[in-house]
């Protein structure tokens, strides 16, 4: 039977080859390039993506509205239109495209920093106005200037790049940025407040946030040194404005260029009309190449998500890297069967312990727990859990989540264990992948057990003697029951056993009920993988 391809809303224009990718992907593309702005709660119902730019609104109202959204995608950066936590709660991803303007938005910043030390668009209009005069346009230069540069990620890493070639000295504050890192790219890491102390030009590149809102408030442009400049061409909000054109009229700062405001279009004139201040409108990103990348990369991004599974620049759930998705595929299929195993095997647990051994340790392992973790609550909330949404449904039930990685082996070249807690004790299974065909059980409540982690399983523990699998043998043949593997868990030390038996075909609730009463078995559980 054919699969339904899945539908796709694009509000707003996608540039470059965005719709051809979809459809080339399989995707139903909806493609409203003058979709009116704001919530798109009234027509989301039958799609299972959007991509959207800022003037419209996933807001929670678009979410609930949504059974069959799945994904959606800024074409952007900013995701301020989009309410991640209701889409985090919903199980929906959210995605935006970081890289797309980084060149562009880059280089308006460093358009923006230029103009402003020489008075360009001031001097221009001068000159359109008829008049020739060259002393109210005094400028400065750039060489030997120190660049603050507020958050040094993708976009400031491309001022600060293009600064050098002014002959700029660049420190930044970022406190997720190493020394090494700095040191790699010509840069000094201070604090904010030596930032703010030593830059002649000040520059943003952080999102807007609570803790980010007025970042730039009275007190630090005041920190800064006289005739300092501030330019902001990341997020309206980040600088506050009232502060700043108080600080421009007294003279203490320089000058100031924006590219983003708090209010857009609804631009505080009062600022506009300063002499010293210079305004665009939200032109960060607005070149041919910036708009070509952003469409086809988020289309792009789409489409792996919706057909193939594979998530890129996820706002709300940690995705693996291009490089760690091949090797790291495998262990996330064994941590969902894992973690399937110890829920319908073990009840009351209330911790989950995911330990990391070998080489598996080296990589981004977030996501292999939330693997673990959806087919650990799979089968009790069948369709409303998967990575996105995993976290917040363990602490809504209180099953409280530990993680440890260890690069020493266990045995193994990598090995994933998962210890379930209850309040009368613990539960143990474990696994490993010998390649990405093979992953295999290594280890079941302390005993060492190979087996593959898929199929109609029967479980059971018995005392450690003859006649066991015989009898068990007997009785499933007398229901039918063809048994086509034995996997057995066991020490010499111990009198206990545990055995694994892959079926034919699956084992009813009478028929389990019954196979626990067999005086041979201790407890059982039949699993389906």
């Amino acid at each position: 039977m054919k699969l339904r391809a899945p539908r796709i809303l694009v509000c707003g224009t996608l540039k470059g080859r965005g719709l051809e990718i979809l459809e080339t992907a399989g995707c139903d593309v909806d493609y409203q390039p003058e979709h009116k702005p704001g919530s798109l709660a009234d027509v989301i119902e039958p799609f299972a993506g959007v991509i959207v730019h800022s003037r419209h609104f996933v807001d929670a109202a678009t979410i609930n509205a949504g059974p069959a959204l799945r994904v959606v995608g800024r074409a952007g950066v900013g995701v301020d239109n989009i309410d991640v936590q209701a889409a985090t709660e919903a199980g929906v991803l959210v995605m935006n495209l970081p890289w797309g303007n980084t060149i562009t938005a880059a280089e308006h910043t460093v358009a923006l920093t230029l103009a402003l030390a020489r008075n360009i668009p001031q001097a221009s209009a001068a000159l359109r106005a008829g008049t020739w005069d060259r002393k109210p346009y005094l400028g400065v230069e750039l060489s030997g200037k120190i660049l603050g540069v507020i958050g040094f990620g993708r976009i400031g890493r491309e001022v600060a790049r293009r600064a050098h070639g002014f002959e700029m000295k660049v420190i930044a504050s970022d406190p997720y940025v190493s020394e090494r890192v700095a040191a790699d790219v010509g840069i000094e890491i201070v604090s904010l407040a030596e930032l703010l102390s030593r830059a002649d030009v000040l520059t943003v590149h952080v999102p807007l946030s609570s803790e980010t809102h007025h970042l730039i408030d009275a007190d630090a442009l005041a920190a800064m040194k006289p005739g300092a400049k501030v330019i902001n061409c990341a997020r309206g909000g980040l600088v506050d404005e009232k502060a700043l054109l108080a600080s421009l009229e007294s003279g203490h700062t320089g000058g100031a260029a924006f590219d983003v405001f708090e209010k857009e279009p609804g631009v505080d004139l009062d600022l506009l009309a300063h002499p010293h201040f210079i305004g665009t409108p939200h032109l960060g990103g607005a070149t041919l190449e910036a708009q070509e990348k952003i469409g086809e990369g988020i289309a792009q991004q789409l489409a792996d998500f919706l057909c193939e599974g594979t998530i890129h620049h996820a706002i709300n759930v940690r995705a693996l890297s291009p490089e760690e998705q091949s090797p790291m595929l495998p262990y996330m299929d064994l941590a969902r069967r894992l973690g399937s195993i110890m829920s319908q095997c073990f009840s009351g647990i209330d911790t989950l312990y995911i330990e990391y051994f070998g080489e598996i340790a080296q990589y981004t392992v977030k996501a292999v727990s939330a693997s673990l973790l959806v087919g650990f609550f799979e089968p009790h909330l069948a369709g409303s859990v998967n990575v996105i949404n995993v976290w917040n449904v363990a602490r809504d039930r209180d099953v409280e989540i530990e993680e440890s990685t260890n690069k020493a082996t266990r045995g193994y070249s990598s090995l994933l264990r998962v210890t379930g807690r209850t309040a009368d004790g613990e539960h143990v299974v474990a696994g490993t992948v010998f390649d990405e065909e093979r992953s295999r059980i290594v280890e079941l409540e302390g005993l060492p057990i190979e087996l593959a982690p898929a199929g109609h399983l029967l479980m059971f523990a018995n005392d450690d003697r003859s006649g066991v699998v015989g009898a068990v043998g007997t009785f499933l043949g007398e229901r039918d029951i063809n048994i086509a593997e034995i996997h057995l868990a066991r020490t010499e030390e111990s009198d206990k056993a545990i055995a694994v038996m892959k079926l034919d075909s699956a084992v009813d609730t009478d028929t389990l009920r019954e196979f626990k009463d067999l005086q041979v078995i201790h407890w059982a559980r039949y699993l389906k993988l």
